[in-house]
């Protein structure tokens, strides 16, 4: 565990201290302070001091095939949903493909970045940031926070026994290869599975279906005209509205 005061990014400082030296997995870095935390693409977190968590853990997942990289996003978004069910009663959600939800509003937000050697699985670099206490926020759309959610203050240490026990539990879940199980759980979890929702689709607004994934984490939907289709990363845009219409 390494702990710091203030940091730019997590995620980038256990990739440079990787590039360095030989780290353990499980190797974790968490900051009171991040002042450029990463998401996906040009995103940033938006992150308030001391009010959150901020960490980057480093996995060595040698037991899975690099085509199976998905399981590993599977496995992390739903520790995190373990996590916050201990302090709040249903309606958690996993947007696709691994920011978690309470309701509509996004509670968490993850970067997952694979290193592959070969044929080998090597390692990933899990970025993740959860709002605690944190109740103003100036960039996020649609954001919420646990102390948002239960009207309550949390003491981030104390979560964090519970939130690596969720880590580690699913984790050991991926090692004994129930993936099967993992990819249920992720499928019931899935943020607006099986409902008409309007969405914005290479650039088109159209009104679709979420479905599933397929085994490598692209998204599966159905449109109007009962056309399936497949969406990679940003390829669908959810705009949170148009529900049941």
């Amino acid at each position: 565990m390494i702990r710091l005061d203030r940091i730019d990014s997590t995620q980038s400082y256990l990739f440079s201290l990787d590039s360095e030296q030989s780290l353990r997995e499980g190797t974790c870095v968490i900051s009171r302070k991040q002042y450029d935390g990463r998401g996906q693409g040009q995103n940033v977190w938006e992150c308030e001091d001391d009010k959150n968590i901020v960490f980057s853990i480093l996995l060595q997942p040698h037991f899975l095939h690099p085509s199976e990289q998905f399981a590993i996003t599977q496995c992390m978004s739903l520790s995190i949903v373990d996590f916050l069910a201990c302090y709040i009663d249903g309606n958690i959600w996993i947007k696709w493909p691994n920011d978690v939800y309470v309701g509509r509003e996004k509670i968490c937000g993850m970067l997952i970045q694979n290193k592959l050697m070969g044929s080998l699985f090597a390692k990933s670099f899990c970025g993740i940031g959860i709002n605690i206490n944190q109740k103003s926020f100036c960039v996020a759309p649609n954001p919420t926070s646990l102390a948002l959610q239960t009207g309550m203050e949390y003491d981030i240490e104390s979560l964090m026994d519970n939130l690596f026990k969720s880590i580690d539990n699913r984790y050991e879940q991926l090692r004994n290869d129930q993936k099967e199980a993992l990819q249920e759980d992720y499928l019931n979890h899935l943020l607006y599975r099986n409902i008409w929702a309007e969405y914005v689709y290479k650039g088109e607004r159209i009104k679709a279906m979420i479905l599933g994934v397929n085994s490598f984490g692209h998204l599966i939907f159905q449109d109007e005209s009962c056309k399936i289709h497949t969406a990679e990363l940003k390829e669908l845009v959810f705009t949170h509205s148009g529900f049941g219409e």
